[in-house]
């Protein structure tokens, strides 16, 4: 696990400061005193500001740089560095790697070239409408901006928008021919970028000098799986329908195996990056709070501040009221880790942090099931979960297979679900299905004991024969694929007769599904897929940490252990979508519900320590949750 550096985040703002020409009197009201002081009552320990903004404009007195004009001999930089210390607030500094639109308008030779020729897309209001080549003139120039910066007394240093995009200009192209690299191969271009870019990244650790090591570095963009940071900062603005109230929660669970220090970058912003005049409620900022808490993330508020007058007081109380709350839950979740029941396992790579989608939507029905789960790639120390989910077969090395038949061995339970059954076979892990092989037919159905509805996959799957263990779901072919004759489409394409083999089977320690059944959910959200995984995960694993009765699916709970503390947390809140955006106006109620947890505990309400009536029986403890609004945690010594 890579070690923190500093302070672990707790509270803190993460500031954009991307400001367009034009502005006469920037700063003109801004005073770091002030700032400094608005960020102490808010209760801020770290703070965010920016060097260099994606428009090209530096912020501090630069001589490789383009100073923003208007500012003279002032030093906005140094002014906040100092005034925050003053107050002991961290102060990480910003600059754009991908993006420097003033230094690219007259460099057009440091842009990525597309494959099409062009060096501009078409959509100007998009920022990314050209972007930085790191193997151009401008690596050097960025290396001196690192080294300028890094003479501040900075605690940390944020490097924005790395991103992964082919590139044909000349360097690129006459670098690729001289390695070999096919350029029609669009692949091989991406994967010569990535080597591209992860040199540069070990360029910018060269050019921090004697801070490397002594301050924070994050590099947004950058796979999870690089060395070349010191914590995991998920980015995330919830209300925004490009990340949404879904990304968080995977992302965390899967960054926190890997990172010691950790922050979830929510946002103020009602909209998205550059709202100026949106503000979320009080109740959206709270909610992303107690997501935080729920996995074991400090809170970051991504903010953008006004180019004149800077820190508006609304946005200061808003952030204010939220800190303050989490506040009184820090004894009992600062330095916490989730208990966890069920690992999913997926693929490392070192070109993007998304997951794949089929563990998007375990991660739901885990979620929605009240399971505790990590997300583990095949590096990952999974042996401490009870229960694995595979979802994916291919490329996976021996090394990994090696473990996972021990894991196996040892008592561990596995799920594998559509491509990866060809992996549980390989591995000697389902002997007791016969695999015949992908199914022909372009969707296909399963049914149940005790219902004649034949359910929907939805997709292609895999044709498998239960020999010797025990059939969950029957396989029910389709009549009719997709054809299109000149004349009529086959579109509607109806059930058709149960067949001999099955749609998932159970073994002694291991079970299958022959459809990827995750990806089947986050696309469709069908019931009955959420409630045949639950079957398999209660023959493996009959039981488990959390037990709810009475709980709404909608509610989330999580389990969160630190050396002195565990806590049980509880959720009622989620987000009403109006349109294609989930907004939170309002807490959810929620009526009480019978919890039931592994271990025996005196229970005790927070931040309140009111004793709550439990009981204590076959090693596991039960309570009511009480009605709740929003959220409640609860201590369990």
């Amino acid at each position: 696990m890579i070690k923190t550096i500093g302070p672990k985040f707790r509270r803190a703002i993460h500031y954009d400061f991307h400001t367009s020409p034009g502005i006469e009197n920037i700063f003109g009201n801004f005073d770091a005193e002030k700032f400094a002081s608005q960020l102490e009552e808010a209760k801020v320990e770290y703070v965010n500001v920016a060097a260099r903004c994606n428009m090209g404009f530096s912020y501090y007195n630069t001589k490789v740089g383009k100073k923003y004009p208007g500012l003279g001999d002032r030093d906005p930089l140094a002014e906040m560095i100092d005034a925050c210390h003053a107050k002991n607030i961290g102060v990480t500094a910003y600059i754009n790697i991908g993006l420097d639109h003033e230094i690219s308008a007259d460099n057009h030779s440091w842009l990525k070239i597309e494959k099409d020729g062009r060096i501009y897309r078409n959509d100007k209001k998009d920022n990314f409408f050209r972007v930085m080549c790191y193997n151009s003139g401008y690596r050097a120039h960025f290396m001196n901006e690192i080294r300028e910066i890094c003479e501040y007394d900075i605690d940390g240093l944020f490097c924005d928008c790395f991103t992964l995009r082919a590139c044909y200009c000349p360097n690129c192209m006459k670098d690729m021919l001289a390695k070999g690299i096919d350029v029609n191969d669009d692949a091989a271009v991406v994967e010569y970028q990535n080597t591209v870019r992860l040199d540069f990244a070990e360029d910018i650790k060269k050019a921090m000098g004697d801070k490397l090591g002594k301050i924070k570095l994050y590099i947004n963009g950058m796979s999870w799986t690089v060395d070349c940071q010191t914590h995991a900062e998920i980015e995330c603005l919830s209300s925004d329908p490009s990340w949404g109230y879904d990304y968080f929660d995977s992302m965390a669970a899967y960054t926190r195996t890997m990172y010691e220090d950790r922050v979830y970058m929510s946002g103020r912003f009602q909209n998205s990056w550059g709202d100026f005049g949106g503000l979320k409620p009080v109740a959206s900022m709270q909610n992303d709070l107690y997501d935080a808490m729920m996995n074991s993330f400090g809170i970051s508020y991504g903010d953008h501040m006004h180019p004149v007058d800077g820190f508006e007081n609304e946005v200061a109380n808003r952030i204010g009221a939220v800190m303050k709350e989490k506040i009184a839950y820090e004894p009992y979740t600062e330095n916490s880790e989730n208990l966890i029941d069920i690992g999913v396992i997926i693929h490392s790579n070192d070109r993007t942090r998304r997951l794949p989608y089929f563990a998007k939507g375990a991660a739901r029905i885990l979620k929605e099931l009240k399971l505790q789960y990590n997300v583990y790639d095949e590096n990952g120390a999974f042996e401490d979960a009870k229960l694995l989910i595979v979802g994916e077969g291919a490329d996976f090395d021996d090394a990994f297979k090696a473990r996972l038949a021990k894991y196996i061995k040892n008592g561990g339970k596995v799920i594998f679900s559509g491509p990866a059954v060809d992996l549980g076979k390989e591995i000697g892990a389902l002997d007791y299905v016969d695999v015949i092989g992908k199914d022909t037919r372009d969707n296909a159905y399963y049914t149940v004991e005790g219902s004649d509805m034949r359910w929907a996959m939805y997709d292609p799957a895999m044709i498998i024969k239960n020999l010797s263990g025990t059939e969950a779901a029957r396989y029910v072919s389709n009549i009719l694929n997709f054809t299109w004759d000149g004349r009529q489409s086959c579109y509607y394409r109806p059930q058709g007769e149960v067949t001999e083999y099955s749609a998932a089977v159970i073994g002694e320690n291991t079970a299958c599904v022959c459809f990827d059944i995750f990806k089947a959910y986050a696309d469709n959200f069908l019931v009955e897929h959420r409630e045949l995984l639950d079957t398999l995960i209660r023959a493996l694993m009959p039981e488990r940490l959390i037990e709810c009765e009475g709980m709404p699916k909608t509610a989330t709970v999580a389990l969160t252990q630190n050396a002195t503390s565990t806590v049980f947390h509880v959720k009622a809140t989620y987000p009403e979508h109006k349109m294609i955006r989930g907004i939170i106006e309002e807490h959810n109620y929620m009526k009480s519900a019978k919890v039931s947890i592994s271990g025996e505990y005196d229970v005790y309400k927070l931040p309140e320590n009111e004793k709550v009536d439990s009981v204590k029986e076959n090693g596991r403890t039960v309570f009511e949750t009480g009605d709740l609004l929003g959220y409640r945690a609860f201590l369990l010594k």
